[in-house]
């Protein structure tokens, strides 16, 4: 697999995984809490880019909340 389609394949996870949650927890304080639920339970899916790695999973997740 190609690092390119393993960070395709990380993106619709960590997508899938969000979308998972209740809706009320669909807000930028539920992002926070998925980050840390993230970070215990799968770290390898966390962005594993240079910088903040929340703030990269907040882009990550655009569009799925508010």
């Amino acid at each position: 697999m190609t690092k390119k389609e393993f960070e395709a394949v990380r993106l619709e996870r960590v997508r899938q995984l969000f979308k998972a949650r209740p809706f009320a927890e669909h807000t930028e304080n539920g992002v926070l809490k998925f980050y840390g639920w993230l970070h215990r339970h799968y770290p390898e899916l966390l962005p594993n880019e240079r910088g903040d790695p929340y703030k990269h999973l907040k882009v990550d997740l655009s569009g799925l909340y508010k």
